[in-house]
């Protein structure tokens, strides 16, 4: 069970925020949370967030499921598991911005529930730093077990 999990968990997180990156675009309120790209009026919106995220936990994904595949890698599933659990509080106030911003529009910090996502949103912070320190760490520490291992193995 845990070798299926670690397997695909970071498709199943990608597939998620695409399918909630779809709903953001063409139903609900699509705003640009403040960002803007460098010296350029063009804003980035929420969907396009949620859709990078996509791409990069995808990419993560491929990555993790390459060295899972080499013969000399050393990956262990709970690593890949913990890791992914790191990043789904992030994930999961990236997604429900958009759907309190069209429920609720302005209403940041004056009721219970909105603190409550303040709070999930300075923990998913915290971890997200967690979970790069972790995959840069996991890495390093696989590409240099299988560039060293004997080839006889």
């Amino acid at each position: 069970m845990k070798k299926t999990i670690s397997r695909s968990v970071y498709f199943f997180i990608a597939l998620t925020l695409i399918i909630v990156g779809v709903i953001v675009k063409y139903f609900l309120v699509d705003d640009n949370l403040g960002a803007r790209f460098k010296n350029l009026n063009h804003e980035i919106l929420s969907s396009d967030i949620i859709f990078f995220l996509a791409i990069i936990l995808g990419l993560v994904g491929l990555i993790i499921y390459a060295i899972k595949k080499s013969k000399k890698s050393r990956l262990n599933d709970l690593t890949i598991i913990i890791s992914a659990i790191l990043i789904l509080p992030i994930t999961i106030v990236i997604s429900l911005t958009p759907f309190l911003q069209t429920l609720h529009p302005g209403e940041v910090g004056e009721n219970t529930f909105s603190s409550i996502f303040t709070y999930v949103a300075i923990v998913g912070t915290f971890a997200t730093f967690g979970w790069i320190i972790l995959i840069i760490a996991t890495f390093i520490r696989q590409v240099f077990i299988i560039l060293t291992s004997d080839i006889e193995q």
